[in-house]
C-alpha cells in the first residue's frame, strides 16, 4: 500500500479530479486530469478503488475506461463535491491498509474547502468514505449502522473514525537483543511468516513472506528450528523492507511503475477468474436443479406408464361383462364367464352394491382414461428425455468454458432454453465485451441491451422451438442460432422468426410442419389456412445491413403450407414449459 500511496503522490498531487465513475463490485475510478508540464500536455491519469470484499485494492488503471457507469450514492455524491477538486497529498496510515486522497476546491461562494476520499481495505470489512474538513461523512460505499458494528458507525452526517488500532507492535528498528525476544517468544510450531504478520502492525502475509525471502529463510518454518544467524538474517531484512516501504519502493526490487503495471495485471487476472467461477458455480447450480427436476418428472411419467399398463386389463373384464350380462345375478359379488381368448372359466370380481351395465361403463371409462394417460405420457417423457439432453449438453459446454465471452454465451443458451427467467441481457455475445461494457446489437443503439427471450414450443419428436416476440428478440435469435439449426417464416407476411434448434439432429416431417404451424400461428396469417412458409438453414440467413434488426435476406429455401391448430400449438406451448401467451 505504501508503494502505491508514493505512486499517487508523485503522479498526482496537483492534478484535478475530471470525474468520478463507479463500477460494479463496490469499484471506483478517479479520473485525473495531469499538471501541464513540459513534458505531460493535457494527459490524465486513472486510479481505481476497490472495496471488494476479497479483491480490494488501490493501483492505477491500465485498460480502457468502461462506456456505461454505474452511480451509486457515493459516486453521486463525490462527483458533487470533489468533481474538479485538486489533489493536495495521498498517504496512508501507519503501513495500514488505509490510503487516504486529500483534495480541495472552492465551492460556489469562492470558499475553499478540503475533503478527504478514504479507501480502507480491510477484506469484507473494506470501505471507501468520503468526508469534509470537519471529519463529517458525506457518502461511503457501504454504511454501517450501530446494530452492525459496535466499534464506529459509518453513515452520511456522522463523524468519521478511523478503524480501532490493532493490538500489535508498530515495526521500528529492533536490537538483535529485543528480536531475540520477539522470536524466544512465538510459539514453536508456527511457522516464522505468520508469527511476524501476526505481531507487527500493517504487516501483510505478502510483506513477512517478503522478509523471509529477502533472509533467505523458509517462511514455514516454525521459530522453535531457527538458527541463530537465521534470526539475526531475519532481523536485517525486517529493518531493510521497513526501510523500502517507508521510501514507498516495492520489496521485490522492482521499480515503483514496473510493480503497480504487474499488480494491475495480476488483479485483474484474478477478478477475471473469481467472476468466471462465480458465474460457473450460479449456472451450474441452475442446471443441477433442473436436472434434479427432470429425474422427478422421469420417475412420475414412468410411474404413470406403468399403471397405464393395466389398460388392457379393464378393457378385457369390461368385454367379458358387457358379453356376460344375462349371466349376472343382481346382489352378488362375483360372477363365471367363459374367456373366449383362453378357453378357460374366469372369474370376475363384481360390486354387489353397483348395476352391471354401470360396472361394465366404469371399467371402459378407466380403460380411456389409462389409454390417453399413457399416449400423454408418452409424449411428454420425450420431450423430458429431449430437455435432458440438452441440459446435459449445456453442463458439458459449461465444464469446459474459460472465458467470460463463453460463460456469457452459456447464459444466453440458459435464457432461449427457458432454464432462466426470459430478462434484458447484453446482445451481442460474439463480439468480446470490452472493458467491462455490454456490446450493442447490430442495429441498437450505443450501450442498449437486446431482450433475447423468445416463446418456446417442443414438438412431438422433442425438438425445441423458439419464435422472436419482436424485431430485437428475432435478431438476437438469428445471431444465437447455429448453422444447422433451421429458419422459419411465413411468406411475405409479417411475423416471427422462428427456429428449430437441432442440436446436429437430422429434423423429422412432424416436427417441420409443427415449426410452421408457430410461424404461421405468429403472423398476421394466424386465422388463415394452407398458409406458406420458407424455411432454410440458419447460416443461409444474414442480416440486411441498414436496414434495422430483424431484416434478414435468405436462400436455398423450400415452402411448405400449413394451417395453424391452436390445440395443437397449445400443448407444443405446454410441452416446453412456456406459461406465456
Amino acid at each position: 500500500m505504501t508503494v502505491m500511496a508514493r505512486l499517487a503522490r508523485e503522479a498526482l498531487v496537483g492534478a484535478r479530479l475530471r470525474r468520478v465513475i463507479g463500477l460494479r463490485g463496490g469499484e471506483v475510478l478517479l479520473e485525473f486530469d495531469l499538471p501541464v508540464t513540459e513534458e505531460n500536455q493535457g494527459t490524465f491519469a486513472t486510479w481505481l478503488l476497490s472495496a471488494h470484499p476479497t479483491l480490494f485494492r488501490v493501483h492505477p488503471w491500465l485498460e480502457p475506461i468502461p462506456p456505461r457507469n454505474h452511480p451509486t450514492h457515493l459516486v453521486e455524491v463525490a462527483s458533487h463535491h470533489i468533481g474538479g477538486a485538486k489533489v493536495i497529498d495521498v498517504e496512508v496510515t501507519r503501513f495500514e491498509r488505509i490510503i487516504t486522497f486529500q483534495l480541495r476546491r472552492r465551492d460556489y461562494s469562492g470558499e475553499e474547502m478540503s475533503y478527504r476520499l478514504i479507501a480502507e481495505l480491510m477484506g469484507k470489512h473494506s470501505n471507501i468514505i468520503l468526508v469534509d474538513s470537519a471529519d463529517t461523512i458525506l457518502a461511503s460505499y457501504k454504511p454501517v449502522h450501530s446494530y452492525q458494528s459496535r466499534a464506529r458507525e459509518i453513515r452520511a452526517g456522522k463523524k468519521y473514525v478511523p478503524p480501532p488500532m490493532q493490538d500489535r507492535i508498530v515495526p521500528r528498528d529492533f536490537t538483535p537483543a529485543e528480536w531475540k525476544d520477539f522470536l524466544d517468544s512465538a510459539d514453536p510450531m508456527i511457522p516464522i511468516h505468520d508469527h511476524l504478520a501476526a505481531t507487527f502492525q500493517g504487516m501483510s502475509p505478502t510483506w513477512s513472506r517478503a522478509v523471509c525471502v529477502m533472509a533467505g529463510v523458509d517462511p514455514e518454518l516454525p521459530s522453535s528450528r531457527l538458527e541463530e544467524r537465521d534470526g539475526e538474517k531475519l532481523r536485517e531484512a525486517f529493518v531493510k523492507s521497513l526501510e523500502l516501504l517507508k521510501a514507498g519502493d516495492p520489496l521485490t526490487g522492482e521499480n515503483r511503475p514496473d510493480f503497480a503495471r504487474r499488480v494491475a495485471a495480476e488483479f485483474t487476472s484474478r477478478a477475471e477468474k473469481l467472476d468466471l467461477e462465480r458465474k460457473r458455480s450460479e449456472l451450474g447450480s441452475l442446471l443441477d436443479r433442473r436436472r434434479k427436476k427432470l429425474e422427478s418428472l422421469k420417475t412420475a411419467l414412468n410411474r404413470d406408464l406403468g399403471k397405464a399398463e393395466r389398460a388392457e386389463e379393464y378393457k378385457r373384464k369390461a368385454d367379458l361383462l358387457l358379453g356376460n350380462l344375462f349371466k349376472i345375478i343382481p346382489g352378488k359379488a362375483w360372477v363365471e364367464v367363459d374367456d373366449w381368448e383362453t378357453g378357460r372359466t374366469a372369474r370376475l370380481d363384481l360390486d354387489p352394491h353397483v348395476s352391471p351395465q354401470i360396472q361394465v361403463e366404469n371399467l371402459y371409462q378407466r380403460y380411456r382414461k389409462l389409454k390417453r394417460t399413457e399416449e400423454i405420457a408418452s409424449e411428454r417423457l420425450r420431450m423430458v428425455q429431449a430437455e435432458a439432453e440438452e441440459v446435459g449438453s449445456i453442463a458439458a459446454s459449461l465444464a469446459i468454458a474459460v472465458t467470460l465471452e463463453e460463460m456469457h454465451e452459456i447464459r444466453d443458451r440458459l435464457v432461449l432454453h427457458g432454464l432462466l427467467l426470459p430478462e434484458k441481457t447484453a446482445g451481442a455475445r460474439k463480439a468480446k465485451e470490452k472493458a467491462g461494457g455490454a456490446t450493442s446489437a447490430p442495429g441498437a443503439r450505443p450501450g442498449e441491451l437486446v431482450d433475447i427471450s423468445a416463446y418456446r414450443y417442443r414438438s412431438n419428436d422433442g425438438f425445441l422451438i423458439l419464435a422472436g416476440k419482436g424485431d430485437r428478440s428475432n435478431d438476437a435469435l438469428r445471431r444465437m442460432s447455429r448453422p444447422d439449426d433451421m429458419w422459419l417464416h411465413v411468406r411475405d407476411i409479417p411475423g416471427s422468426h422462428v427456429y428449430i434448434v437441432t442440436r446436429g439432429r437430422e429434423i423429422p416431417d412432424t416436427t417441420l410442419r409443427e415449426a410452421a404451424m408457430v410461424a404461421a400461428w405468429h403472423s398476421k396469417a394466424r386465422d388463415g389456412s394452407n398458409v406458406p412458409v420458407d424455411y432454410t438453414r440458419a447460416k443461409y440467413v444474414t442480416a440486411i445491413p441498414g436496414s434495422g434488426p430483424g431484416h434478414v435476406r435468405f436462400k436455398r429455401e423450400r415452402t411448405l403450407k400449413i394451417t395453424p391448430d391452436q390445440t395443437r400449438i397449445e400443448a407444443m406451448r405446454l410441452m416446453a414449459g412456456d406459461e406465456e401467451r
